[in-house]
C-alpha cells in the first residue's frame, strides 16, 4: 500500500477570514493610532503655550507688572491724543530719535537689529507697534493690514529673550499648525534669530527674503489678547454710565496696558491662544473664505496660504491659556453659547454682543463689516464670536463663564 503526501495549506474561506480579521483590527487600530496622534500633538501645544505664558509672565514681572506691549505708553498723549496713529509714531520717533515696535534680532549674524516703526527705521508698518489695527479710525495699519499687530507676535525679541532669545523658538508653534511649519522649513540654515521675509526685504536691502509673505515677520502660532495689551478704556462698555469704547490713539491712556492683576475674572479671560483652527479641522489647510482680504493680497501670508482662524467655525477647539495659569481646550461652540447666557442676563441696553463688542462701528472707530475679527470669512455662517480680540471691559471682561 503506498502512503500518500497530503499538503497542508489555507482555504480560500480561511485566507477570507484572516483577511477579514486584519482588515477589522486595521480600521480598529488606525483611527486609535490617529487619535493618539492628535492627542498628542494638543497636549504639545498646551506644553508649548505654557512656556510663551511664563515668558510673557516673567516680561511682566520686569515692567512692573504691566502686559508685554510694543507700543509705548505715551504714543497717544499730550499733543498727540486724537492724532492718527501714523502721525504719532513719526512725531515722537522725531522727538526721542529711537526707534519702536517689534524687535526682531540679529539678521544674518551682522549684528544688525530690525525694529518695526517709521520708515526711517526700516519699518512703515503701524501693525509692529499697535497691538490690533482697527479696520477704519486712528489705529490702523498703514499698509491696510486690518486686525494684525503686535497681539500676534508673542514671539517678539522683546519676550523670545525669555525663550532663550529665539523669535522663532521651537515652542512657538503648534505642531498642528502645518502651514507655516512648513513655511520655515529653511530657517534653520539662517544665521538669524529670525527668518526674513519679503515685506521686510522690502524696506530693508540686506534681508533676502526666504519666506515669501507679505507678513512684517513669521508670528507665533499663538496669538495674545489684545483685551489685555490695550488700556481697558478701549473696550469700555457702560452705556447706561455713558462709557463707549474708545480708539486707543483717542485716549490718553489707550496704549498704557493694564497688569495682570487689573483682571477682574482671571480664570474666564483668554490670555493666549491658537490662531487658527487646527482642532476639529474640516476645511482645507488654506482658508477658502479669507481671498481678496489682506491676508492673499500680493504675497499673501505663507506663499499666497492663510489658514483658517481659530473663529471659523463653531467646531473649532483651540487651546487656551486663561490669565490664572490655566491651559485647556474650549470650543468655539461654548464661547458662543457662554456669551448668549450673559447677553440674556444682561439689561437691555448692554445687550449687544454678550461677553463681546460685535460691532465697533456703532462708536466711530471701526466700519463694523468684520462684526470682530474676520468673522465674515468663518466656513459657515452665523459665527460671530469676537471674544479674545474684542473683550467687553478688556483686561475686566471675560470670555467664558463658569461652570
Amino acid at each position: 500500500m503506498t502512503n500518500k503526501k497530503h499538503i497542508h495549506g489555507f482555504t480560500i474561506v480561511e485566507l477570507l477570514v484572516v483577511i477579514s480579521i486584519i482588515a477589522l483590527l486595521v480600521g480598529i487600530l488606525v483611527p486609535a493610532v490617529q487619535k493618539a496622534r492628535d492627542s498628542a500633538k494638543v497636549t504639545q501645544s498646551k506644553s508649548n503655550m505654557h512656556q510663551v505664558m511664563i515668558a510673557l509672565q516673567t516680561y511682566a514681572s520686569d515692567h512692573n507688572d504691566r502686559n508685554f506691549t510694543t507700543a509705548p505708553d505715551n504714543l497717544s498723549s499730550g499733543n498727540r491724543q486724537g492724532m492718527d496713529i501714523e502721525a504719532a509714531v513719526d512725531a515722537l520717533a522725531i522727538a526721542n530719535t529711537y526707534p519702536m515696535g517689534i524687535k526682531l534680532g540679529e539678521y544674518d549674524g551682522n549684528g544688525y537689529i530690525y525694529f518695526i516703526g517709521t520708515p526711517d527705521w526700516c519699518g512703515g508698518e503701524t501693525g509692529g507697534i499697535a497691538p490690533y489695527c482697527f479696520q477704519s479710525g486712528l489705529t490702523t495699519s498703514s499698509t491696510g493690514k486690518d486686525g494684525y499687530g503686535v497681539w500676534r507676535h508673542p514671539n517678539a525679541l522683546q519676550c523670545a529673550e525669555y525663550m532663550e532669545g529665539k523669535p522663532l523658538h521651537d515652542a512657538y508653534f503648534s505642531p498642528k499648525d502645518v502651514v507655516p511649519l512648513k513655511a520655515i522649513e529653511d530657517c534653520k540654515d539662517n544665521s538669524g534669530s529670525y527668518c526674513p521675509t519679503t515685506a521686510m526685504s522690502d524696506v530693508h536691502t540686506g534681508a533676502t527674503g526666504i519666506v515669501t509673505s507679505n507678513l512684517l515677520a513669521i508670528p507665533s502660532s499663538y496669538c495674545i489678547s489684545p483685551a489685555l495689551m490695550y488700556n481697558p478704556v478701549v473696550y469700555q462698555y457702560n452705556i447706561l454710565a455713558a462709557q463707549r469704547p474708545t480708539d486707543p490713539m483717542a485716549s490718553p491712556r489707550g496704549f498704557q496696558p493694564p497688569t495682570i492683576s487689573q483682571a477682574k475674572y482671571p480664570a474666564n479671560k483668554t490670555w493666549l491662544m491658537e490662531h487658527n483652527w487646527l482642532q476639529n479641522l474640516s476645511a482645507n489647510e488654506c482658508s477658502r473664505r479669507l481671498v481678496g482680504s489682506w491676508f492673499l493680497q500680493g504675497d499673501g501670508c505663507y506663499d499666497g496660504c492663510e489658514p483658517s482662524h481659530y473663529n471659523a467655525h463653531p467646531d473649532s477647539e483651540p487651546v487656551c491659556v486663561f490669565v490664572d495659569g490655566t491651559v485647556k481646550t474650549y470650543m468655539l461652540n461654548d464661547f458662543m453659547i457662554d456669551s448668549g447666557i450673559a447677553e440674556a442676563d444682561m439689561e437691555p441696553s448692554q445687550r449687544t454682543g454678550g461677553l463681546q463688542i460685535t460691532n465697533l462701528g456703532n462708536f466711530g472707530f471701526d466700519s463694523g463689516s468684520h462684526e470682530g475679527y474676520f468673522a465674515e470669512a468663518n466656513e459657515i455662517t452665523n459665527v460671530r464670536w469676537t471674544g479674545h480680540t474684542h473683550t467687553k471691559f478688556g483686561a475686566r471682561g471675560r470670555d467664558t463663564l463658569s461652570k
